[in-house]
């Protein structure tokens, strides 16, 4: 992964760069979402795939492992009901 950075305008205006938005199929007419996060922004460009939209924005977060966990806990309640019977 690598850092590019921009500038902000006077009128509150950012270029994105060109890499970014080749990468990310980001025109003119794209929508950008902002989403605040603890220590930063999230910039995600309206997609007609919401799985592409939606890549990387919750890494690092640990839903994943939380997700995991109670399945896991479902799994082993789910299993115990059908010994008790």
């Amino acid at each position: 992964m690598q850092t590019l950075s921009s500038k902000v305008t006077s009128k509150g205006q950012i270029v994105i760069p060109k890499k970014i938005r080749d990468k990310y199929g980001i025109s003119p007419s794209t929508s950008i979402y902002w989403v605040e996060k603890e220590g930063g922004i999230l910039m995600i460009p309206d997609s007609e795939d919401p799985i592409v939209a939606a890549r990387g924005m919750l890494k690092g977060s640990g839903i994943l492992k939380a997700y995991l966990k109670d399945k896991k806990r479902e799994k082993k309640k789910e299993d115990k009901k059908g010994r008790d019977r």
